[in-house]
């Protein structure tokens, strides 16, 4: 199969609905990324909307919740959402949760949010649609807000996850956001240190 040539190939509801049916969360960390844990603890990013899209398990979603973001959950399956809203019920928290597919977020998300935070999400849709990522990142969030995300370079064919590599980040993103940062990371967790891209990107 040509993954990157099939547009189901990474973005099928059902194929990752299955996961949360079978309890296969192989890509799950069961906690926040722990390179956002450092970031917030050195720049101390001040709590304000944000939106995780293809937030999963939500690990982040929960990070954000509790340093006082006023944060929205946003996945395509049901499987993920009712993760979302078990932890939002058993932590107390209360944010926005939206099973959708991001690519479809109506007039109403357009600048929205101040801060978008990826994980594992552009590195789990099919390489035809990063532009339209792209695309609608810059169009949900505000003037100067941030897209700050860790991106997967995994030096393997097909997917998901599917490479992402340095030269892809600037490619895709140099047109529509200001790269303030972007490097390898040393504080990955074990299973992917090496292969994860912290970038901060400014619209």
């Amino acid at each position: 199969m040509n993954t990157v040539n099939d547009p189901r190939v990474g973005y099928s509801c059902d194929d990752w609905e299955r996961h949360y049916e079978e309890k296969d969360l192989r890509w799950d960390l069961d906690e926040v990324a722990p390179p956002f844990v450092r970031l917030w603890e050195e720049r101390k990013f001040s709590p304000c909307k944000a939106i995780v899209p293809g937030c999963g398990a939500g690990h982040e979603v929960m990070f954000l919740a509790k340093q006082g973001f006023n944060v929205t959950a946003l996945d395509y399956t049901h499987g993920a959402i009712k993760l979302i809203k078990s932890a939002f019920e058993e932590n107390n928290y209360s944010g926005e949760v939206l099973q959708q597919d991001f690519f479809e977020l109506d007039c109403n998300y357009n600048e929205k949010f101040e801060l978008m935070l990826e994980h594992t999400f552009f590195c789990a849709i099919n390489p035809n649609m990063r532009q339209e990522y792209v695309k609608t990142a810059k169009r949900i969030l505000k003037p100067g807000g941030y897209l700050i995300g860790l991106f997967y370079e995994t030096n393997e064919d097909g997917g998901p996850p599917f490479n992402t590599r340095k030269e892809d980040i600037e490619k895709y993103f140099s047109s529509s956001f200001k790269i303030e940062s972007l490097s390898k990371t040393p504080h990955s967790a074990k299973q992917r240190l090496e292969k994860e891209w912290l970038a901060v990107l400014k619209k």
